[in-house]
């Protein structure tokens, strides 16, 4: 069911002279109408494109770790703080040579010290090559080993090895569910349980495969029988010789997906400002919408990065039922943090080098706006504390800061 109050308010505002036709800003710019597939969707409240933030948001730098080498951070992937406030950092060491690179999880004190190291390089127990995923969740620490193509438990306790599950027995458990399917992806949750992502093996070009997520115990049993299933966004394959890898068109749109403290999953469409919100079972809860998009789209301003030129692209869409898009993606990214505010990121330009988050209420109510570059990733949001990485513009040096999240109302 919509929520009138909200749709009248929407609707007052684009008859208005005042902001019928107008742009917000010049990232995003607020619809006329709202699309008829957007109406349709079940227990949406509905917000003002023009909504203006109620509070301005600092961050007050309060702690940082890695910045003073030994070990020496080099290119961090991603970092995340377990159960007693230490900070694990996934680590890749580009200076040292060879491929993979060299792969490392640290774990820093909340002081900022230095602890210890989880695991090393190799394919014995306990042991990874190439990760593709960590998370601290629920006493443990997981990483997720693609060389190897298995997960590993250390406990949180003392970092130990404790036990390793291979992808392949969550194949065989999953086997009618994910049948054809290759495993793309896993998203750990706060109760130690997992939604395992699987997608086309070799997706076909000129449309948008499906993925599937599979809700499993770190063992492989499937614990939903019905796996979500979202677009996981436009693919192409160029011919090429010698053959090139198929590659997804992010200004096509693509989904996005956030796991809250309670193990609810937010998902979005990036060409929507569109946030939908599934239980811990996976059910359909309820969903928040922004009339807004995101700039004019121009092929140029994608083509000029890209290994794949504008002819690649243009023969893949004769071949296909898709159009070009007119507008950029409006949402690049969605974390929900332990108070289970929302935060998604617009894009500023196209190339999506700055990010300007929005920061909702659990209602969907627009609390803040930040402004930060999009290669500063944050990582985690816990206990009033933003933690990002950050760049010594010197040297190059990659670390992480916690910082303190203040809101001042305006």
């Amino acid at each position: 069911m919509i929520n009138l109050r909200w749709l009248a308010v929407v609707l007052f505002c684009l008859l208005t002279a005042q902001c019928a036709n107008k742009t917000h800003s010049d990232h995003i710019r607020i619809l006329e109408e709202i699309p008829e597939e957007i109406r349709e969707v079940e227990n949406l409240t509905i917000f003002p494109g023009d909504s203006e933030p109620l509070y301005s948001i600092n961050l007050i730098r309060e702690q940082v770790y890695g910045a003073d080498g030994e070990p020496w951070l080099s290119k961090i992937m991603r970092a995340n703080v377990d159960d007693k406030g230490r900070v694990i950092i996934w680590d890749i060491n580009t200076d040292a040579g060879g491929f993979p690179p060299q792969n490392n999880l640290y774990v820093y004190n909340s002081d900022g010290n230095y602890l210890t190291q989880i695991g090393r390089r190799g394919k014995g127990p306990g042991e990874f090559v190439m990760l593709m995923g960590m998370k601290a969740s629920n006493g443990h620490v997981y990483a997720l080993d693609h060389t190897s193509q298995r997960l590993n438990v250390y406990n949180a306790e003392d970092y130990s090895f404790e036990r390793s599950t291979l992808v392949d027995q969550w194949r065989v458990h999953n086997h009618e569910a994910v049948q054809d399917l290759g495993f793309a992806r896993l998203m750990t949750r706060n109760d130690g349980n997992h939604l395992a992502v699987f997608i086309e093996k070799v997706p076909v070009s000129g449309r948008s495969p499906v993925s599937k997520f599979m809700l499993i115990d770190t063992d492989g049993h499937v614990l939903n029988h019905k796996p979500l299933e979202f677009p996981a966004g436009f693919t192409i394959s160029p011919q090429t010789t010698p053959p090139t890898p198929s590659m997804t068109l992010p200004f096509m749109g693509h989904t996005v997906t956030a796991l809250s403290r309670n193990n609810a999953l937010y998902s979005v469409w990036t060409s929507d400002f569109l946030i939908k919100t599934y239980d811990a079972s996976g059910v359909y809860q309820s969903a928040i919408y922004y009339p807004v998009t995101g700039s004019p789209f121009d092929l140029r301003d994608h083509t000029e990065s890209s290994r794949y030129n504008s002819r690649d692209i243009r023969n893949a869409f004769e071949n296909s039922e898709e159009e070009l898009p007119e507008t950029n993606p409006v949402l690049a990214d969605l974390i929900v943090d332990d108070e289970n505010r929302i935060w998604a990121a617009v894009p500023m330009d196209p190339q999506q080098e700055m990010y300007e988050w929005w920061i909702l209420a659990p209602g969907g109510e627009l609390l803040a706006k930040l402004q930060r570059p999009s290669t500063l990733q944050i990582f985690d949001i816990k206990d009033g504390y933003l933690f990002a990485k950050e760049i010594d513009e010197e040297t190059d040096a990659e670390f992480i800061v916690k910082y303190r999240i203040g809101f001042e109302e305006k």
